[in-house]
Order: structure tokens, then sequence, then C-alpha cells
């Protein structure tokens, strides 16, 4: 069980968890765990796919592979993310 409230606490004094729960627009903590519960699903259906496809390994390498190109490619001058 994972406890989740949208009033008090950190809610009232950071902005960020403020827009957060703004943009989520929820109206109880019942509906942001739902929410979070949906997050926690998506992740694993990803984590899922990874492993019964090409692996988590070679998933990350190649994708690491490709970041080291774009930088190389890119230059000093220029930020890749």
């Amino acid at each position: 069980p994972m406890q989740l409230g949208i009033v008090g606490g950190t809610i009232k004094s950071h902005p960020t968890a403020k827009a957060a729960l703004g943009m989520l627009e929820v109206a109880s903590a019942q509906e942001l765990g739902e929410i979070v519960a949906a997050v926690g699903l998506a992740q694993n259906l990803g984590a899922l796919r990874a492993l019964a496809t090409e692996g988590i390994q070679r998933g990350h390498m190649s994708m690491h592979a490709r970041s080291l190109v774009a930088r190389v490619l890119a230059g000093e001058s220029e930020d890749v993310r």
C-alpha cells in the first residue's frame, strides 16, 4: 500500500508539487492513486516489452551508442540531450 495525499505538507509549500497536481487535475487522493497505479503498470509493460524483444542490456547499449554518435556529430559547442 502507498499513502498519497493532495493537501497539506509539501503540497502547500512546494510550487512544483502544486503545479504537478494542477496539471493532473485530480480532485482526490483516490484519483492520484489511480494515476500512480496506471503509470506503474505502464512502466511494467515497457520493461516486459524490453525483455521480450531485444532485451534490456542490448536496448540500453544501442540507446547509449545513438547518444554517443549524436554528441560526436553535434560537436563541442552544441548541447545534446
